[in-house]
């Protein structure tokens, strides 16, 4: 499992740190050879225990791409494009 979680430092302070949001990444075990299929849940601004998104990303192929390639198509998935 992967645990993403984004806070903000204000002034880079540690002990000022504000939680924006955490989102959990599984590989629920049904992929097959190098690629894999994952569940993920966020969590939205200062409530971590509380779901926002859930969504699935199917067929990622895990040993050719890393870490940041399947957060961002977990983005994809469960928040979509907002910037357009």
């Amino acid at each position: 499992m992967l645990r993403i979680t984004i806070e903000l430092l204000p002034k880079g302070r540690l002990d000022k740190a504000r939680h924006l949001g955490t989102g959990y990444i599984s590989n629920d075990g049904t992929g097959a050879g190098g690629i894999g299929n994952y569940d993920v849940t966020l969590s939205q601004r200062g409530r971590p225990g509380c779901v926002w998104k859930r969504g699935r990303v199917i067929g990622f192929p895990r040993k050719r791409l890393g870490a940041w390639d399947l957060l961002f198509r977990v983005l994809q998935v469960t928040v979509g494009n907002r910037n357009g």
